[in-house]
């Protein structure tokens, strides 16, 4: 695909409008912060049952946290883990160990159907091969992302261990190369199994999840930056600013895997690729705008009878 930037951006951000981008990442962050606890209390306890040394990964796993999270975001998941843990039995959090599972695995649900719209796609699969499909993706991309994690803080050492190198200026860049690589591994995944692709046509490294990757990483610590000068949720919200602040960063998670997806669908579509599940109504309207112009009416119209009243 020859780029022509000024079409690109152009068909960016006509998509950005039609598929709502930016109302469906606030509905994925929604479930996201229902599907978080849920998601790092089975990867807590589900690496405790490996390892058998669950005390030490819930550390780490809060020091890899406390790394990408905003402050406040990252104090109130660590309370909420402690008493969660502190007041259930080891036996409570096995037995329980499906229906977390399940509970994590609605926000990757709901951004399957949101990736669908970005790839102007249509859901054929079954009920059931859905909702199998989901759990899967939750385990496969939570492990992906906290290994990324550790690499980050406990590279250096897990390296070492492996490769037969003593000198920090190699070990430290190949922590953050193994880190990104991991990374890259779980958009990759995301981005080809949760949508409805048929036929499948697997992707290692796409443009959505490079740009994806920058712009998750760049948002974060600008979000942490912002906080840490204009932290002004405490004033507004009271205790609330906390559960506040990790609702945006969710949002900003959400929305860059969103744009990611919809880089690679105007790729896609450049480059000529065509699927079985392709919607061509929904792809004809956002071509010609007719979506973006009956939403315009459809809030003119609102507008006027408001002010009628």
């Amino acid at each position: 695909m020859r780029l022509n930037y000024k079409e690109f951006f152009t068909r960016l951000y006509g998509k950005i409008l039609d598929d709502d981008i930016l109302g469906n990442a606030a509905q994925v962050a929604f479930y996201f912060s229902f599907a978080l606890f849920p998601l790092l209390l089975f990867l807590m306890t589900l690496f405790g049952l490996i390892l058998n040394s669950k005390h030490d990964l819930q550390e780490q796993l809060f020091l890899t946290l406390s790394q990408v999270m905003p402050r406040s975001a990252f104090e109130l998941v660590e309370t909420t883990l402690k008493e969660v843990t502190t007041n259930a039995s080891g036996g409570k959090l096995t037995f329980g160990i499906l229906v977390t599972l399940y509970s994590a695995s609605a926000g990757i649900d709901n951004m399957r159907g949101a990736l669908n719209e970005v790839y102007n796609l249509t859901e054929t699969r079954s009920w059931l091969r859905t909702k199998l499909t989901s759990p899967v993706l939750t385990i496969v991309i939570g492990i992906l992302i906290l290994a990324a994690l550790s690499f980050v803080v406990y590279g250096s050492e897990l390296l070492d261990a492996v490769l037969p190198i003593d000198s920090q200026f190699i070990l430290q860049p190949l922590e953050w190369i193994t880190a990104l690589v991991l990374v890259l591994l779980a958009f990759a995944i995301l981005f080809n199994f949760a949508p409805n692709h048929e036929p499948l046509d697997w992707k290692w490294i796409t443009p959505g999840a490079l740009i994806g990757v920058v712009l998750w990483i760049a948002a974060s610590y600008g979000f942490r930056i912002y906080l840490h000068y204009f932290n002004s949720y405490a004033a507004t919200y009271g205790s609330l600013g906390a559960m506040i602040i990790l609702l945006l960063w969710l949002y900003i998670t959400a929305l860059v895997i969103l744009l990611g997806g919809a880089i690679n669908a105007i790729f896609d579509e450049g480059s000529g690729i065509k699927k079985d599940a392709a919607d061509p109504e929904q792809t004809k309207g956002e071509k010609s705008g007719t979506e973006k112009k009956q939403r315009r009416e459809w809030q003119r119209d609102r507008s006027s009878r408001l002010l009628e009243l």
